[in-house]
């Protein structure tokens, strides 16, 4: 199974109401089961769009989105849902619920909408929270946390659907440097158990070491993808996001560093 967008292009109405504007232009992209790819890229580039295409929130103006070689546009919500899981940058979090009951709202897919969770989905359950660190608080009200914990609960949401393909926009944000790596971690696991990840970052760094291969985003054209030491360019990185940076080799990979004055 695979998740891909065949020569997309993606439109957003215009702020004038003059036509659209087009956020992406012919991008491919492929994500394969067992990989973790980083979407990288300045701010505006069509990163998200790409996510919102994926995820059915946006159809393409050009192109095909599939999934399976199916067109993403025949597949059912719940269907959908069994195979894609997102954590988006702002996730809607109900309130008036637990940790535990939001997390355990990830099997609403498997479940459905008149169905009772079995043992097998508070197990599925139980796993994601202990996956992600938030069993501590699984008794509290999901609108006490803070925003690194409430993250930390949608991601181990997102786990509970147990997608073949995890989507995750800026999942860093809100989380300080050991949940940052903890939460990075969790998705190379996923990987490795099969699912295929695609995440948006803008720490380079960390989409160096914890990616199989990035791919680089200019003005909603795909401008470089491959292995991250080929698409972590010093040159081609100043170009793109427009500030001088250099890109020192490590036994790690390459680590990128901005240049000031």
């Amino acid at each position: 199974m695979t998740l891909e967008v065949r020569e997309v292009t993606a439109r957003y109405p215009a702020r004038d109401g003059n036509g659209h504007a087009a956020a992406l232009t012919g991008v491919t992209l492929r994500l394969e089961p067992g990989e973790v790819v980083g979407l990288i890229g300045p701010n505006g580039s069509g990163k998200s769009t790409l996510l919102r295409l994926l995820t059915r929130q946006l159809a393409p103006a050009e192109g095909r989105v599939l999934l399976a070689g199916r067109d993403i546009g025949g597949y059912g919500r719940f269907a959908l849902a069994r195979r894609v899981a997102l954590v988006s940058q702002e996730p809607e979090v109900p309130t008036g619920f637990t940790v535990r009951e939001a997390v355990a709202m990830g099997r609403a897919p498997h479940v459905g909408l008149l169905g009772s969770p079995k043992a097998e989905d508070d197990s599925v359950v139980e796993e994601a929270m202990r996956a992600t660190g938030t069993l501590s608080f699984a008794h509290r009200r999901i609108e006490t946390l803070s925003g690194g914990e409430r993250q930390r609960a949608v991601f181990a949401r997102a786990l509970a659907q147990q997608p073949a393909f995890l989507l995750l926009d800026e999942p860093t944000n809100h989380l300080d440097l050991r949940y940052q790596v903890e939460l990075l971690t969790y998705a190379r696991r996923q990987a490795s158990q099969g699912s295929g990840v695609l995440a948006v970052l803008h720490d380079l760094n960390l989409a160096a070491r914890s990616c199989d291969r990035l791919v680089m985003l200019s003005a909603g054209r795909v401008v470089a993808q491959g292995a991250p030491a080929a698409v972590l360019d010093a040159e081609l990185l100043s170009a793109t996001f427009g500030t001088r940076v250099e890109a020192l080799s490590t036994e790690d990979g390459p680590l990128i560093v901005p240049r000031f004055g």
